[in-house]
């Protein structure tokens, strides 16, 4: 019996040794500053947030009121707005209206010269000074005019047209008739079948000219 306590005790001793021996360790070791993890620690009142204090508001009396100048609402300035004055001057409407007898000008330009059928014819805008317009208008005027009337004696019929800037007719209309109304509508017929005439020129401000024809049967 002694003999297995002995090997008991030696086998414990066996086993003791060799767990020392496998896992070393140095209590008494040293930590470095590396090794170690600082926690700061932070309590809940500095966390939760703070109420505002209150702010106590100085109460008036009654007699202090009084010293609070108040400006009364029937005071107060109101603004004046004038309106705005218009510089330009306003535009004049044009009309269609024929020219006075005074002032008319007459038309000179080789179709219109003497001799010619249409002698004598005039204008009503006397800063149209364009004798090239009226000799390429009255050629358009004579290759349209058929005398449809055999008479022995001399016919006159007037006419008065106007013409736009695009060379289009607006108005044509007998002024004096010739007492032969077969002749009378064949001079208003070669205005119209004239039109449209050549384009006023580009120099030329106005929108509009009359012109006042007198056809002679010969």
């Amino acid at each position: 019996m002694t003999r297995d306590v002995l090997l008991s005790l030696l086998l414990h001793l066996v086993i003791v040794t060799a767990t020392v021996i496998s896992a070393p360790f140095d209590i008494n070791r040293k930590l470095t500053y590396d090794e170690v993890i600082q926690v700061s620690l932070t309590s809940l009142s500095e966390i939760a947030p703070t109420k505002p204090e209150p702010v106590s508001i100085p109460e008036m009396l009654p007699e202090e009121w009084a010293e609070i100048p108040i400006e009364s609402p029937s005071t107060a300035k109101e603004a004046i707005v004038k309106p705005k004055e218009k510089t330009h001057k306003p535009r004049t409407k044009k009309t269609n209206l024929p020219a006075t007898e005074g002032e008319k000008k007459e038309i000179e330009a080789p179709a219109t010269g003497s001799g010619s059928r249409f002698q004598g014819a005039t204008i009503d805008n006397v800063s149209f000074d364009y004798p090239y317009w009226f000799t390429e208008a009255f050629r358009k005027i004579e290759g349209n005019f058929y005398n449809p009337v055999v008479y022995d004696g001399t016919l006159v019929c007037v006419v008065y047209f106007q013409v736009i800037r695009s060379g289009r007719i607006v108005e044509s209309r007998v002024e004096a008739s010739s007492g032969v109304p077969a002749f009378d509508n064949a001079c208003l017929q070669a205005i119209e079948r004239s039109a449209p005439f050549p384009p006023l020129p580009r120099e030329f401000r106005d929108e509009i000219i009359g012109i006042t024809v007198p056809f002679k049967n010969r």
